[in-house]
């Protein structure tokens, strides 16, 4: 019971220090893909964590449908990818999807890599 409990607040920090550790990696890319990596590192770290907070049942009857929004947004991330290369700007509705603000990115990614990690590691997968 004591390692479980060691476990509980040590993974997290392991993973904080981890993070801290890449950031200046990650900060030191190019701004796109550098917070594209970061935040999907985010997300992987947070899905793995679940575990350590109570979420032990491996089988989600429909989480496997998560893999859907997961798309959704990879789609985006990758429309703001064309865009920050100046591929395809011109489209009225699409230019409302191009941001070059990399916390948006940051944000989007790591969704995108929580929800396919979570996907993967509780229902049946992509």
């Amino acid at each position: 019971m004591f390692l479980r409990k060691l476990t509980v607040l040590l993974v997290p920090l392991g993973m904080l220090l981890l993070l801290c550790l890449l950031f200046p990696l990650f900060s030191s890319m190019d701004p796109f893909f550098g917070s594209l990596l970061l935040g999907a590192v985010m997300g992987v770290m947070l899905a793995l964590l679940l575990p350590l907070a109570g979420a032990t049942r491996l089988r989600e009857p429909f989480a496997w449908l998560l893999w859907i929004p997961a798309a959704v947004i990879l789609l985006v991330l990758l429309y703001q990818f064309l865009a920050s290369q100046q591929v395809g700007q011109n489209l009225p509705v699409l230019r409302l999807l191009a941001t070059r603000d990399t916390r948006v990115i940051t944000a989007e990614s790591a969704f995108a890599a929580y929800m396919l990690a979570f996907s993967i590691r509780t229902g049946k997968g992509i």
